[in-house]
């Protein structure tokens, strides 16, 4: 197994017993995501994307630069980082188009954050990652990172950001 595979074997094992509830605060509304209440909104209407990722989420992945409009121009609305290993964080979020209603490229994987139902896409052309999050039935979250220098950190990176953001999307549909 590579090193960089072993990283990322290990960061997917300590991010999932993270999220597990195991040593989680009480005071947090979101297993293994402290410091979020269980204040949901009921839709993505109005949730601002940058929002999305707080000073504590920033600091979990690496991020030190000020959020700025995102570029999906397909998208409700949108925001960006630069992530502390120099590759791009974007959220966007889609307030009419459900997960099971996204047209996506052949090889996507099913995946899930906390239980919420998500799809992966792994771009190896430009390598970054694309990991789609059902909000509600006919809204999705799409967290992407891209500029980087592999598909594989990519793909951890939009994950860790996906559990990050996830407390504070609505309920799980």
């Amino acid at each position: 197994m590579s090193p960089r595979a072993a990283l990322l074997v290990g960061g997917l094992f300590l991010l999932a017993a993270c999220s597990s509830g195991a040593n989680t605060p009480a005071s947090s509304g979101t297993p293994g995501v402290a410091g979020i209440s269980s204040n949901r909104p009921a839709s993505l209407d109005g949730v601002d994307p940058c929002g999305l990722i707080d000073q504590s989420g920033r600091g979990a992945l690496g991020i030190t630069t000020d959020a700025h409009n995102g570029v999906n121009v397909s998208a409700s609305s949108s925001c960006g980082w630069l992530l502390g290993d120099d590759y791009y964080l974007s959220i966007s979020l889609f307030t009419q188009v459900g997960l099971g209603d996204l047209a996506l490229p052949p090889g996507v994987t099913v995946t899930s954050v906390h239980g919420r139902a998500g799809k992966k896409v792994i771009k190896t052309d430009a390598p970054g990652c694309s990991l789609y999050l059902a909000a509600t039935a006919h809204s999705s979250v799409q967290i992407d990172v891209d500029q980087g220098k592999d598909a594989e950190t990519a793909c951890y990176d939009a994950l860790k950001a996906a559990f990050v953001a996830d407390g504070r999307l609505p309920a799980t549909p």
